[in-house]
This record gives structure tokens, C-alpha cells and sequence, in this order.
């Protein structure tokens, strides 16, 4: 009789033995699939962010892809030790801050994505276009999803993120005929304008190779009080990074011109 109980006994051990070792083999292998198919995820998600974030600085991406990376593990661990029974009310909390801690810190990234989006579908001006942006001036080299990249008329280059360019003023001074500039010019009122007038026409009708096709030079009285009347050349010019160069040649052959002026008036 004992011999039988205790052979009972040793079978029904043996019975638990084998179904525990079948259910730790089954959450086993169930965690290690997720764990591969997090691992996929996670390099599927790192070559769609190179690619998307790609034009951006490599630190940028690399970091992105970092913060992304451990996000998908994260999640991943998560499902597979809801797969072997574990509480995860903790760790769910734990994914909250970083998932809330991930956007504080990535906020400016995100918004400068979201302006390159709203750039590209609005489209208010091109690589190779002039722009004024606050007191950057210069011509667009690039968009990427961070910045807008000016090279500016001295060859600087200037790094505008995105979210500032949505939230400012643009100005595109890009046409068909080039760009107009305005050369500010001051006389005596005494003096005379058909003369004056005719001075600055004929000096912008020398700088003939720098004007922008199909374009003439116009003058215009831009005001006139006790001090002198304030003139103004207008060019279509067709490089705007010698814009400062034209107005000081405007500027040097005009004073050369009508100090002329002034002393065949005297005599």
C-alpha cells in the first residue's frame, strides 16, 4: 500500500515537473520572439530615420535613432514580461515619463520637422532664391529638416531653423528680371533735378552688364525738406550679392558727377 501511494506520488511530481518545464519553455520562447521582432522593429525604424532625418546634422540623426532605439526596446522588454506573468504598473509608468521626457527634449526637433513640412507644401521660396529673414539676408544653399542655409553677399553662412522661419517674416527678393535695389542719393534743393535726374539715369545705364535683362534704371524723389531732396536710383540687378558693391560704384560716380555739377554752376 505505501509502496503504491508512493509511487503515485512520484508520477504526479514528475507530471507538474514536466508541465512546468514545458510552460517556462513556452514563455521562453514566446519572450524570445519578441525580442527578435523588437529587434527587427528597432533597425527598420533606425534606416526610415536615417533616411527621413537623414539631411540633417549626423549627431541629430544619431541621436534621434538613439532615443527611438531604446523606446521600441523598452516597449518590447515590456510585452514579453506581460507574456511571463510579471506586474507591469511600475514599468508601464516608468515608459510614460520617458515617452513625456523624450518630447520636452526633442520638442525643438520636432517643431523644425513639422516647418520643413509646411515649407515644402507652401513652397514660398526655393534653393537658389534670395531671402530676407529678420536681418539675415543671403541666397538659399539648402533646406534641410533642421535649417534653411543662407549664403549671405560676404560668404557667410547662416543656419535658420525652420520653426523661427514659420514664425517670421520672409521675404523673397527673387524675380524673373533679378532683384530691384534702391540706391539713396541726397542733393542740394537748389540744384537741378531734370540735371540730377539725368546724371544718375546715365550712371545706371552704365552698369549695363550688372542689370538684370529687359530693365532700366528709374529715379525717383523719395522726399525734399530745408536740408536737400532725397533721390533714389532703382536697379534690377542681376546678382544680389553685389548689390553693395553696385550702390558704392552708384554712389562714387554720382558725387564725382554732380560736385561737376556744382562747380559749372558756380562759374
Amino acid at each position: 500500500m505505501t509502496g503504491g501511494i508512493e509511487h503515485l506520488f512520484s508520477e504526479t511530481v514528475a507530471q507538474i515537473d514536466v508541465q512546468f518545464v514545458l510552460e517556462v519553455l513556452q514563455k521562453t520562447a514566446a519572450f524570445g520572439l519578441i525580442l527578435f521582432i523588437t529587434f527587427l522593429l528597432s533597425r527598420i525604424l533606425g534606416i526610415s530615420i536615417s533616411r527621413a532625418v537623414g539631411r540633417t546634422s549626423p549627431n541629430v540623426t544619431k541621436q534621434v535613432r538613439r532615443f527611438v532605439s531604446w523606446f521600441v526596446w523598452l516597449l518590447g522588454i515590456l510585452v514579453g514580461l506581460n507574456q511571463i506573468g510579471l506586474d507591469l504598473t511600475i514599468l508601464l509608468v516608468i515608459v510614460a515619463l520617458t515617452g513625456i521626457t523624450f518630447l520636452l527634449a526633442a520638442r525643438d526637433i520636432l517643431a523644425s520637422v513639422a516647418s520643413h513640412e509646411a515649407i515644402s507644401a507652401y513652397n514660398p521660396y526655393k534653393v537658389g532664391d534670395w531671402i530676407q529673414v529678420g536681418e539675415a539676408f543671403g541666397r538659399v544653399i539648402d533646406i534641410t529638416y533642421m535649417d534653411t542655409i543662407l549664403m549671405t553677399p560676404d560668404n557667410e553662412t547662416v543656419y535658420i531653423p525652420n520653426s523661427k522661419i514659420t514664425q517670421s517674416v520672409v521675404i523673397n527678393r527673387t524675380t524673373p528680371g533679378g532683384i530691384r535695389i534702391s540706391v539713396p542719393i541726397t542733393v542740394d534743393k537748389d540744384m537741378d533735378l531734370s540735371n540730377v535726374e539725368k546724371i544718375l539715369a546715365e550712371i545706371g545705364n552704365e552698369l549695363g552688364e550688372e542689370l538684370a535683362p529687359d530693365t532700366k534704371p528709374h529715379v525717383r524723389v523719395t522726399s525734399m525738406d530745408e536740408q536737400g531732396v532725397r533721390l533714389a536710383l532703382l536697379l534690377g540687378i542681376n546678382n544680389p550679392a553685389k548689390s553693395g558693391l553696385i550702390s558704392s560704384e552708384v554712389r562714387k560716380r554720382a558725387k564725382e558727377r554732380l560736385d561737376k555739377l556744382r562747380r559749372k554752376k558756380q562759374y
